[in-house]
């Protein structure tokens, strides 16, 4: 029984340290918060919360991720053309 409790403590960190990873890479690119007058009109219309995917707002990688992702892409790049010109 002491078995499983290791273990599933074990994937839980190692999960939050994945998730923690890959979520540092992205970044919330713009944020368009209500202005006070739009507040009031919505209060006097009754409409309460609405959610709706915006264009002006997206998840996008951080400078430093796609630094480094266009690193790796070019990078492999470079081994395919060297592997081409080896095998000719």
């Amino acid at each position: 029984m002491s078995h499983k409790v290791v273990v599933g403590t074990l994937a839980t960190v190692v999960g939050a340290y994945a998730f923690w990873q890959v979520g540092r890479d992205f970044q919330f690119v713009k944020f368009e918060p209500r202005s006070p007058e739009e507040i009031e009109k919505r209060r006097k219309e009754g409409v309460g919360l609405e959610i709706r995917s915006l264009e002006t707002r997206l998840l996008e990688y951080t400078p430093e991720a796609k630094a480094r992702m266009r690193a790796k892409f070019e990078e492999a790049k470079r081994q395919q053309k060297d592997e081409k010109e080896s095998g000719k």
